[in-house]
């Protein structure tokens, strides 16, 4: 019934059209060319939407065999799979933007051609800009394009969409850029993050502070205005005893009745206006929970897929190729480079799969985009050789992947895994390239060349090392008396790699007193970053730990002060503080953390950031652009003990710890 009701739907977006604008008198007498074409892109994107890859493959190809028993006026073209087109009326039903305010002739009409073109047909080339930040730059794809094409479709038809798909296929990449940058002006979008301690009352307070009381009992937004909610996350609230989840239950009930009831004025029904919901989930596992069919009977299903070699070659050659633009060399070996590294991907992937002793083995195309963000932190023209290409290739997927891994057998293999990488694609042999340690940093260097290079002198090394925590100890209080040896200076300049990068966080595994929290004070003091850290007393509790956080989060974010936020799992009085943490590390914010005058002093601050950015300053630009500032400058850097179940039950219920 779902699937029907999806599938009418979107056959009544595509006799709409596009444009808001009615269509002209001459359309009436070609819709007929459109029917055909019209019942098969809605086909195509309801009953098919929720397919996987191969699923995919093989509902096109049964589409094919019956358009070959029974053909079709305007056929879809033989290449590729049915989903990689979509249905061009020629602007018979809505004009061309050229046209606006001209008037067309009924003959001009007529030599419009309907058609099916490849999603990618009239994309300009994408040009990244030369001071772009790594982590706003979004390459578009075939997947992102026509999946941001069918959520605005079905938005401006106030229909609410579910996107489904693993980690790492930019759900909330795409409808983020979607709702905030091309929606329609009447939409304002809204963030919310669901964990596994999330609760009903969180949810309904939330959503209720942003709505206006419009008459008696009708809540909604301005006047002219929809509010679209977008809930990331939605399968991980945990089941409460009789297996309900109840904040889907308050998303449901208002579902099915437009509304719920105050809980302050016992016995009232407040209705809610003009709004609606976008959601995001991955598949049911790992902490995830199946959502009752009672709420999921109500969305347009939109499946997000993994992505193919093809989109994930021109995503990053794009981003590489925009690194190396002044380097020849670079640009002539960079598609080698590109597939070596998504093979290895996809290999660790397949090989090194969770166990109970291996929970935070989960790897995700997040992964793959962190090689390449790590080395473009290295200037371009630096790199001369294969080999010296190689060397920081194999240092960056160390970081990446074989710092996760928690035996020598698994890193033994991950080394052999790049050694056969490097002979069967470059035909270098791996003993030519690598000579351990490598390492690599920006700190070794003399403050006036604080450049990224590979560290060769580990002698050098610890003597700059040891003069930083002279003047450490000279500058702070609290002393701390390290003994640098190898393993030490090898986290340090992990650690001081992660924070250097825009939303870098770090999970650190290790016992206590293994040095995990003396070596990120000592390297945020190397990288000239603020730390701060909660004290913890008999009677700190809730109230206390949300003052913290927003001092924390207002010093990062107004001040744009790069920050470093050390925490420990001793320092967990309450779940709750995990569950604010992974909020911050979802969307750098915390629901109803601010008071008004706070909110007021955030809105001035970014008025200026926003306005040069393009965008009109509203609220949600505003707030939106301090959360971003907040992510990029408070890196959280969490130590735990990986021993017993509490570690593997957390990560379950806070998954942006391992993301």
């Amino acid at each position: 019934m779902t699937i029907l009701l999806d599938f009418h739907l979107l056959i009544k977006g595509q006799r709409q059209g596009r444009s808001d604008k009615p269509a002209p008198p001459e359309a009436f007498e070609r819709v007929g060319e459109l029917l055909e074409p019209w019942f098969i892109f809605s086909l195509i994107w309801s009953v098919g939407a929720s397919c996987d890859n191969d699923s995919r493959r093989k509902f096109s190809e049964w589409l094919r065999k019956k358009f070959e028993h029974s053909p079709i006026k305007i056929p879809i073209p033989d290449d590729g799979l049915v989903y990689d087109y979509v249905f061009d009326d020629g602007g018979i039903v809505s004009p061309p933007e050229d046209k606006t305010g001209e008037e067309e002739s009924s003959d001009e009409s007529k030599k419009r051609r309907p058609r099916w073109k490849h999603w990618l047909a009239d994309l300009p080339p994408y040009q990244i800009p030369n001071d772009a930040k790594y982590s706003d730059i979004l390459v578009p794809t075939i997947d992102n394009i026509r999946n941001a094409y069918i959520i605005e479709m079905l938005l401006r038809m106030d229909r609410p969409v579910l996107c489904v798909g693993p980690t790492g296929t930019s759900k909330t990449l795409t409808v983020a850029d979607k709702l905030m940058r091309s929606m329609p002006k009447e939409f304002s979008p809204e963030f919310i993050v669901f964990s596994a301690k999330t609760n009903a009352n969180q949810t309904q307070d939330l959503i209720d502070s942003k709505l206006d009381k419009r008459r008696r009992g009708i809540y909604g937004p301005p006047l002219g205005k929809v509010f679209l909610f977008f809930i990331d996350d939605l399968n991980m609230p945990a089941l409460e005893t009789y297996g309900a989840q109840p904040p889907i239950e308050l998303i449901r009930q208002y579902m099915d009745f437009k509304g719920w009831y105050d809980r302050k004025v016992v016995g009232e029904f407040r209705t809610l206006v003009d709004i609606n919901f976008v959601c995001a989930m991955g598949p049911p596992g790992g902490g995830r929970n199946p959502v009752t069919p009672r709420l999921t009977r109500h969305f347009n299903f939109l499946s997000f897929t993994e992505l193919e070699n093809d989109s994930m070659k021109k995503i990053f050659s794009t981003i590489f190729n925009w690194w190396s633009r002044q380097n020849e060399f670079l640009l002539n070996i960079s598609d080698k480079l590109i597939m070596s590294s998504i093979e290895v991907y996809k290999t660790v992937c397949a090989s090194l799969l969770p166990t109970p002793s291996k929970s935070h083995y989960t790897f995700n195309l997040r992964d793959l985009s962190k090689i390449f963000q790590g080395m473009l932190m290295m200037e371009s023209k630096k790199v001369d050789s294969v080999e010296n290409l190689l060397c920081l290739w194999y240092h960056e997927n160390c970081r990446v992947f074989q710092d996760r891994l928690i035996n020598d057998e698994d890193r033994d293999w991950f080394r052999s895994l790049l050694g056969e990488r490097m002979v069967a694609d470059f035909h270098v042999n791996f003993n030519d390239v690598v000579q351990e340690p490598v390492l690599y940093g920006d700190f070794v260097a003399h403050s006036g060349d604080r450049a990224y290079q590979k560290i060769d002198d580990l002698k050098v090394m610890r003597k700059r090392l040891d003069d930083y925590l002279e003047e450490y100890n000279q500058v702070n209080v609290a002393k701390m008396n390290l003994v640098l040896f190898m393993d030490a200076m090898k986290h340090i300049s992990r650690i001081i790699r992660i924070i250097k990068q825009p939303l870098g966080n770090a999970l650190l595994l290790g016992v206590g007193g293994s040095g995990r929290q003396s070596l990120t004070r000592l390297a945020a003091f190397i990288a000239e970053y603020e730390i701060r850290s909660i004290q913890l007393s008999k009677s700190y509790g809730i109230t206390e730990w949300k003052d913290d956080l927003r001092k924390f989060m207002l010093h990062a974010g107004l001040r744009n002060t790069a920050t470093v936020f050390l925490f420990s799992d001793t320092q967990i009085k309450s779940e709750s503080f995990l569950e604010d943490l992974n909020n911050i590390l979802n969307s750098g914010d915390v629901p109803n953390i601010y008071q008004f005058d706070e909110l007021e002093q955030i809105y001035t601050a970014m008025k200026p950031v926003v306005s040069e950015a393009g965008l009109p300053p509203t609220k949600t630009n505003l707030y939106s652009a301090y959360t971003k500032r907040v992510r990029q400058n408070l890196h959280s850097v969490v130590c735990m003990s990986p021993i017993g179940e509490v570690f593997r039950a957390r990560l379950r219920q806070f998954p942006a710890l391992v993301k």
